[in-house]
């Protein structure tokens, strides 16, 4: 696994930052989906919350493959990783389920668990597209 960059840490962590998931079935059809609920674990581990998740958490069930983009502004950065588990209790979980209803005034059902693999730039400019780490 790979660590993230301090700067891309940060707009994962930010709830202000528009997030998306991208996730394929088995046959490779693909499924992109808004999620708002992410946090950082660590340099190599982000969490997100499960409230609407269907077609989602079956791709992640099934193929664990995931990539993740996240912008605020012009800044945005893409990861890429293995999805690992979903978590329905422990500190992840309560830590997920409790900002989640903060935040969002909704319930998580679960905390989704990916470890990253490569980081790539989607702001504009002369780094767009390029890998990080």
């Amino acid at each position: 696994m790979v660590k993230m960059p301090e700067e891309v840490m940060e707009i994962f962590n930010d709830w202000s930052a528009s997030k998306a998931v991208a996730t394929a079935d088995a046959e490779g059809k693909l499924n992109v989906v808004p999620i708002k609920a992410f946090s950082v674990v660590d340099e190599e581990t982000l969490a997100f919350g499960d409230v609407f998740l269907g077609k989602t958490k079956a791709n992640l069930e099934a193929t664990q493959k995931v990539a993740v983009t996240a912008f605020k502004g012009s800044t945005g950065y893409q990861i890429k990783g293995t999805f690992q588990e979903f978590l329905t209790s422990g500190p992840i979980f309560e830590g997920m389920k409790e900002a989640v209803k903060e935040k969002l005034k909704l319930d998580a059902k679960s905390a989704g668990i990916i470890k990253v693999e490569e980081v790539f730039s989607v702001s504009p400019g002369p780094n767009a597209g390029k890998k990080l780490v």
